[in-house]
């Protein structure tokens, strides 16, 4: 991979990390009501073209489990964070995406939202995940553009890019699997009118808390902060 590129967006035992997540959206934020985020759209997908079993790549507190089920949907779950596993419910194991504990064509979808820069190759979990699928299977990726919240790009301290972006993911995922569509979001999404909101904002996206207070002492409010990013949908050839 390219040296400028870093390894890990998160450190999974980051304590500021996950009160920040589990603040996020409650934290003082005005969240656009109509933005689902992409894990409904994902298991209403899933759901309707009857790709099952489903295996979710870093599925942490299992959210997008949770939306399987009601689908009626089976599904198993695989984190490398005991500690998220425990926030979640149903079917999961610990496990390492890049070493998937499966059979070859075990799945009839793999997803793996928000969760492919924590690699230092995300082609490895990619090519995992093409192995544990049936023919005709069904991948899902996401992740966030590197141009995402432009509002704050000024005040952010120079940093590697992610190692897996919505900018790259077409490209690494088609050497994979055959492209079977991208779905993008750019909208502005978080309106902020107070420091402490902004400051909860960042650390739940993995900025630094001493970063996060700078930012949030320099900027002006209302803030509103636009979102982007993608879901890249492939597919497993039929033999």
């Amino acid at each position: 991979m390219d040296p400028e590129r870093r390894p890990l967006r998160f450190d999974y035992n980051d304590e500021n990390f996950r009160q920040g997540a589990e603040t996020h959206a409650l934290d003082g934020s005005i969240l656009l009501p109509e933005f689902r985020d992409v894990h409904p759209h994902v298991a209403d997908r899933l759901a309707v073209l009857r790709a099952a079993p489903v295996l979710d790549m870093g599925c942490g507190p299992t959210r997008l489990g949770t939306l399987l089920d009601a689908h009626g949907v089976p599904w198993v779950g695989l984190d490398a964070s005991i500690n998220r596993l425990r926030l979640g419910h149903g079917p999961r194991l610990l496990g390492d995406a890049s070493r998937l504990p499966f059979p070859d064509g075990t799945f009839g979808a793999v997803t793996a939202l928000y969760m492919l820069y924590h690699f230092e190759d995300p082609l490895i979990p990619i090519r995992e995940a093409f192995r544990v699928l049936r023919p005709g299977g069904l991948f899902a990726a996401c992740a966030p553009s590197r141009f995402d919240e432009p509002e704050i790009a000024g005040f952010m301290p120079p940093q590697p890019l992610d190692t897996f972006d919505s900018d790259i993911a077409p490209e690494l995922i088609g050497t994979v699997f055959e492209l079977a569509g991208i779905d993008i979001w750019d909208m502005s999404l978080f309106r902020f009118t107070e420091r402490e909101a902004l400051r909860t904002h960042l650390i739940a996206r993995g900025t630094r808390p001493h970063v996060a207070d700078d930012i949030a002492t320099r900027v002006g409010f209302p803030l509103w902060l636009t979102k982007r990013g993608a879901t890249v949908w492939g597919r497993k050839p039929e033999p």
